[in-house]
């Protein structure tokens, strides 16, 4: 058998050190990277919580101390409960931005293995942009309610809305006819394509619409500022959308008798605050960016 000299004693040795540096900075890598990466989940988790959040409340206008509820929702997202976090509000949206905190006063993740090959700690930082609006443009039962109805409602009260309810409108017009069928997009679609700051034609005529499934649900009812014309020629400005949830409905051929609805035509429910963070499309909202009644939709941009 062979024996190794003392001089080939030194290049094992050599060799030796060389692989466990390599071992040391894969371990570096497999661990350590693990845990930025880990790192990061928890922070971006805790931006998005935290833009979704402040955003909800900005859009009924509670946009009070954005920063001390995004550090509070960025801690609860990580492990150790302590996370760093801005939030910059500019428009109708919010971006915060985590970062690295630990209870010991750091700000950084120190690593197990990564000092062997001189990183002793890494700063991991996330970022989260949420914005909200109402809807501008939306696919919705075609049915409308003028803005003085919505304007003099008291919230969470149920009200019927029929053909012989009045309100008086801007400039201190009384609107007779409280509400009007809207022209559907096709035959027994019971939907309606509707724009605000168009003219949206009416569909007088209408002895009820079919298909319609509202009973119970949160419907967008457009709201108009102004109507114009009469009988087959009527048409409605719409002003916006309204959040409305319908408990029941009477149609010509029913025959409800109840306070508000003598064998009325019209829906019953009330106005109420929605701020959702569904898809657009739930709701049949087409685009964003109309007047802010009651209805609110929130989402991540970023």
């Amino acid at each position: 058998m062979r024996r190794l000299t003392g001089g080939e004693d030194g290049a094992v040795a050599v060799i030796t050190a060389l692989l466990m540096v390599f071992l040391l900075g894969i371990t570096a890598i497999v661990v350590d990277v693990g845990l930025i990466y880990a790192e990061r989940f928890q922070l971006q988790n805790g931006a998005d919580a935290a833009a979704l959040a402040i955003a909800q409340d900005c859009a009924v206008g509670n946009c009070a101390n954005p920063g001390a509820a995004a550090t509070s929702l960025a801690g609860k997202n990580s492990h150790d409960g302590v996370s760093a976090a801005t939030a910059v509000i500019s428009g109708k949206s919010v971006t915060v931005r985590t970062s690295t905190a630990t209870p010991d006063g750091g700000s950084a993740v120190r690593h197990w293995f990564a000092p062997v090959l001189g990183i002793d700690s890494t700063k991991v930082e996330a970022v989260a942009k949420a914005s909200w609006g109402s809807p501008s443009k939306a696919s919705v039962f075609p049915f409308t309610a003028p803005r003085c109805m919505f304007n003099s409602a008291p919230t969470d009260v149920e009200l019927w809305i029929t053909s012989t309810s009045t309100c008086t409108g801007a400039g201190g017009k009384t609107l007779p006819g409280a509400f009007g069928w809207l022209d559907e997009d096709e035959k027994k679609s019971c939907r309606a394509s509707v724009d605000v700051d168009q003219i949206i034609e009416g569909e007088p005529g209408k002895s009820g619409p079919q298909n319609c499934d509202v009973d119970g649900k949160v419907i967008l009812l457009p709201v108009y500022e102004s109507a114009s014309g009469q009988g087959n020629n009527v048409s409605y400005v719409i002003d916006g959308f309204a959040a409305f949830k319908v408990t029941a409905h009477s149609w010509p051929n029913q025959s409800i008798s109840e306070t508000g609805c003598n064998k009325c035509t019209g829906i019953k429910g009330k106005f109420i605050t929605l701020v959702s963070l569904e898809d657009l499309q739930s709701f049949g909202v087409e685009e964003l960016g109309g007047e802010s009644l009651n209805a609110f939709f929130v989402s991540l941009s970023l």
